[in-house]
């Protein structure tokens, strides 16, 4: 199971290993209240991509750009230990942004559960 949760949230019994997606570190988030496993930096939206960022209107122009990143071949085998992290018990995508809906944890999590079928 994946899901995605707010750096800031509470950790959760059934949380399993959290990981951070984000490239930068939340102001006011200590490292032991993020609960964080792993922080895999190297999976967030490049800089190019995060510095203009997105409004609800380029959402769908965002998330396709952030897929074809994704795509990229150094990506792949981080993409592959989060999904057999996943294979392995509760997985939960971590994110630093206000917005639950649009952010790069839900498209990460997207793309893995496309992956498995």
């Amino acid at each position: 199971m994946i899901q995605c949760k707010s750096i800031y949230a509470q950790r959760q019994a059934g949380d399993g290993q959290r990981v951070f997606v984000d490239r930068l570190w939340p102001e006011g988030v200590s490292t032991r209240a993020g609960a964080v496993s792993q922080w895999l930096q190297e999976l967030a939206p490049s800089y190019e991509l995060w510095r203009h960022g997105y409004d609800l209107d380029q959402w769908p122009q965002y998330r396709q750009r952030y897929r074809a990143e994704l795509s990229a071949r150094d990506k792949r085998p981080l993409l592959e230990r989060l999904q057999q992290m996943a294979r392995e018990g509760p997985l939960t995508l971590l994110y630093g942004t206000s917005d639950a809906q649009r952010n790069n944890a839900v498209i990460i999590k997207e793309l893995l559960e496309s992956w498995q079928g």
